[in-house]
């Protein structure tokens, strides 16, 4: 019987901190070689874009599309969602649902111009919206704090030719 020893998602979590911390000291300092320094430099940078993704999926009070072929499919994606969510609040929170409504259309709109001005209208994108229950008198309600949009683009295309 072989014991396997269980890792949390904590402790990965601070061990790549940990990795990217000597990576920025390495870069600080000088002590790897300039051949590896871009390198080094991408992958100090990419944990750390990895920890800010795995710190953000974990938060609560979110309503998040998957990974979408594109901006506008993100969108879609992200108001069927909201919707799942919002049906959540309105049986166990007693969340107003037409106040929301209005708030989550206020939001959307936002949401859709942001990504229009940006360009990535057609690009990968994934958008993970935070919210608090706001109360207003007897009236509660879902209202967006925060919007974080992910838009995944190609890095480079390199080509393989077979004899």
């Amino acid at each position: 019987m072989c014991s396997e020893e269980v890792v949390t998602l904590e402790e990965i979590m601070n061990s790549l901190k940990e990795i990217a911390n000597k990576i920025d000291e390495g870069l600080e300092k000088g002590t790897f070689p300039e051949v590896t320094r871009s390198y080094l430099e991408r992958v100090g940078r990419s944990i750390k874009e990895t920890l800010n993704l795995i710190n953000l999926l974990g938060r609560e009070n979110t309503v998040q599309s998957p990974v979408s072929a594109s901006g506008r499919g993100a969108m879609y994606n992200l108001r069927r969602a909201f919707y799942t969510v919002l049906g959540r609040l309105v049986r166990e929170e007693g969340v107003d649902r037409a106040r929301s409504v209005e708030e989550w259309k206020k939001t959307a709109q936002k949401l859709i111009d942001f990504i229009n001005n940006l360009g990535i209208r057609e690009s990968p994108t994934k958008i993970v919206l935070t919210y608090e229950i706001a109360q207003e008198g007897e009236v509660k309600y879902w209202k967006p704090i925060s919007a974080d949009v992910f838009c995944f683009e190609l890095e480079s295309i390199r080509e393989i030719k077979f004899d």
